[in-house]
């Protein structure tokens, strides 16, 4: 375990890592972070009651035990059990709306598991896929050629004259972005009972949206701006992050995230005709649980009985019965065919330090 610490509560963990780590920092900036906005919701006051119904904890020596109550399970017995580095317990925590409340505690073993590709070593490579904000060309592609030829075009210098992609320049440079992944733990805080609130809190830039179920990393907001750079003051724009084609990357601060649902991450590339890399290492699954929320909300692929749910509220969720939640939820579907393809905005309050890192 590194000898370091970082919490994650309201602002972006980049502002807390050392001014060594600033170059790569500015250009990429996937530190997960946390709004001081409220957490918020437009569901009906019996969805509320009925989703903080669902699960009461007994303490244990081994850790808190955690039992489902109204036919509904605790939150981490949904989780693969060998996932977690420590048993999973409950513990007091503040959340964003002021309230202090309990909340799960769970701690999982950094993921290092991609293989890619991410940025391509030069312009006749094929690397991993990126969101490209720049007026030629932009949209979520593939980082070869085209997408290279269009940031030069742009004014950003970022092929030199063999053809060779700047990879990591630091310093201001144009690059593209590949940040190593370190041996850490990760530690999320996750609300007991769900609390809905008046009005959603929207997700921002790499902000922390949720945790995923198979492999216990944090799901996150859009990537960085190419052109605005990262949501730090003094950033400036020119670089790109690669993402392998599921939808992930290492940040800055050593630990892996997802930018994308990866379990529904191929019917993304395949909606937008991307033939030349596809997600391999993740199995795909369009229809399920894939993941909870960082207000305590469970997350679904994004179709259901083989069509996008219907009724859905401005953060692509409603309550209703699941499979694995029988006496009801309210839950988010992640976005159909849309890159990224997280929903944009929470319905909950979440805690204060919803992430450390070990």
């Amino acid at each position: 375990m590194l000898a370091r610490h970082l919490t994650l509560p309201l602002v972006s963990s980049l502002l807390l890592l050392p001014s060594a780590c600033t170059d790569d920092a500015e250009a990429e900036t996937d530190s997960t972070a946390e709004t001081d906005s409220d957490a918020g919701s437009d569901a009906e006051t019996d969805a509320d009651t009925d989703s903080e119904a669902g699960t009461e904890t007994t303490g244990s020596e081994a850790g808190t035990e955690t039992t489902g109550s109204d036919d509904n399970p605790a939150l981490p017995e949904l989780f693969d059990q060998g996932l977690f580095t420590v048993d999973p317990t409950t513990v007091d925590c503040q959340l964003d709306d002021g309230s202090t409340t309990q909340c799960y505690q769970l701690s999982f073993s950094n993921y290092q598991g991609s293989s890619g590709p991410f940025c391509p070593p030069t312009i006749d490579d094929i690397g991993g896929v990126g969101i490209y904000d720049g007026p030629t060309n932009p949209g979520f592609q593939v980082l070869k050629d085209t997408l290279w030829n269009a940031m030069e075009a742009d004014g950003y210098d970022i092929v030199d004259d063999e053809g060779n992609v700047t990879v990591n320049g630091g310093g201001g440079v144009a690059s593209c972005l590949n940040m190593a992944t370190q041996d850490l733990t990760l530690t999320f805080l996750i609300p007991v009972e769900p609390v809905l609130l008046d009005t959603p809190n929207e997700i921002e830039i790499v902000e922390l949206y949720g945790v995923s179920l198979f492999d216990g990393m944090p799901l996150t907001g859009h990537p960085p701006s190419v052109v605005d750079g990262p949501p730090i003051p003094g950033s400036s724009g020119g670089s790109i992050p690669s993402l392998d084609p599921c939808g992930g990357h290492g940040d800055p601060a050593g630990y892996w995230h997802w930018h994308f649902n990866a379990k529904s991450s191929q019917s993304v590339l395949d909606a937008f005709d991307i033939t030349e890399v596809s997600c391999t290492d993740i199995q795909q699954q369009t229809e399920g649980l894939v993941g909870f929320a960082k207000d305590g909300y469970p997350i679904y692929s994004p179709l259901e009985d083989g069509s996008v749910p219907a009724d859905l509220d401005a953060c692509n969720g409603k309550f209703g019965v699941t499979p694995e939640f029988p006496a009801g939820i309210y839950h988010y579907y992640a976005l159909h065919e849309e890159a990224p393809n997280l929903p944009t905005c929470i319905m909950g309050a979440s805690a204060l330090m919803v992430l450390s890192i070990d």
